[in-house]
């Protein structure tokens, strides 16, 4: 089924003979597909991919399939400028925007477009977006705007089941949204590496009164391929810049960020008992925080409710830490420390 109503854009660089096919790939195998995909190439040198013989191949099978292709120049000044020229120069009314090194399942548009289409006032909405590096499903995961220094949000835990959740902000590296919706446009005072821009992004909508939904489940997989795209681009100053425009951007909006304090129970249901007893006070002394406590024997806190303090299973947390920093037994064998455990997690944690 060709959508009319719908554009898809790419911008790519230095990915052409590595991911970039991946993406073209899963077009053509779409249940949904775009009426229109343009490619912009911010290659330092652009050439014709129908001289590719695997190009020439995907370009043709884009038409058989009913989609128009443009590969056009991009403005070598990084992918936000290629991403507010589509949402400039585009006439539909929706754009699906995906990087250059995704794999997409044949279902994605068709579940992001069907749940937009629901409720005029959704901005945008995106699937949920894997790293087969590193999958993982952590209930601290948060696309809460106050949480975005927390490290892991839920459209990055692989889950089976289909739910559709609202949020405050979405994640790249795909989403679909309302042009309409996208009338602040995207911060060109970005550096070429764009760090933060889907946050800033989607968050304005958030802010300018339009619903952002993620559609957890749609597992869609985000290769972070080492080479190419914004990894063209690794000098720390570009990021730098980027981080000093977003937390400006906090500042502006008035966001108090959350604080987190992290600690790994990897031990006996008496060494939880015994780190039970200085709870209390680590929460006083980090009243400011966010603390999880990832526990081995999550009942041994049954009766504890401090307001900053949330019982989580060990492997939401373990990889926000390194285990070895709290194992206790290895903590006092280094200090020859004999005065209990109580005393020990007091000594480790205040």
């Amino acid at each position: 089924m060709i959508l009319n109503d719908v554009v898809a854009t790419v911008s790519t660089k230095n990915r052409t003979n590595t991911t970039l096919p991946l993406v073209i790939t899963s077009l053509i195998c779409s249940n949904y597909k775009p009426y229109k995909l343009i490619v912009y190439d911010d290659n330092d040198e652009m050439v014709d991919p129908r001289e590719n013989e695997i190009y020439k191949n995907l370009l043709e099978g884009l038409v058989r399939v009913g989609i128009m292709w443009y590969w056009i120049p991009g403005q070598r000044r990084g992918q936000i400028h290629n991403h507010e020229h589509a949402r400039v120069n585009e006439e539909a009314e929706y754009i699906w925007r995906i990087d250059d090194d995704n794999i997409l399942p044949a279902n994605v548009l068709q579940t992001l477009y069907n749940t937009i289409k629901t409720d005029p006032k959704i901005g945008a909405v995106g699937p949920s977006i894997l790293d087969p590096k590193n999958v993982f499903n952590t209930k601290l995961a948060s696309n809460s705007i106050e949480d975005v220094f927390l490290g892991v949000n839920i459209q990055w835990n692989l889950t089976e089941t289909l739910s559709v959740v609202e949020v405050e902000h979405l994640q790249g590296s795909n989403f679909l949204y309302r042009r309409k919706a996208a009338e602040h446009g995207y911060n060109l005072q970005l550096s070429r590496v764009g760090h933060r821009e889907e946050t800033l992004f989607t968050y304005e909508m958030h802010r300018n009164g339009w619903k952002l939904y993620a559609v957890c489940g749609l597992n869609t997989w985000h290769m972070r391929y080492g080479a190419g795209g914004i990894r063209s681009h690794n000098e720390k100053v570009f990021f730098d810049n980027d981080e000093k425009i977003f937390y400006k951007k906090l500042k502006e909006w008035k966001v108090k960020t959350n604080n987190y304090k992290f600690i790994y129970l990897d031990s006996g249901r008496g060494d939880h008992y015994a780190f039970k007893r200085v709870l209390p006070d680590i929460a006083k002394k980090h009243a400011d925080k966010k603390i999880y406590i990832g526990a081995c024997f999550k009942d041994a806190f049954w009766d504890t409710n401090i307001e900053n303090v949330t019982i989580v299973d060990m492997n939401d947390v373990k990889g926000h830490i390194d285990p070895e920093q709290h194992n206790i037994y290895k903590f006092m064998a280094e200090r020859k420390f004999k005065d209990g455990l109580s005393e020990a997690y007091k000594k480790m944690y205040l």
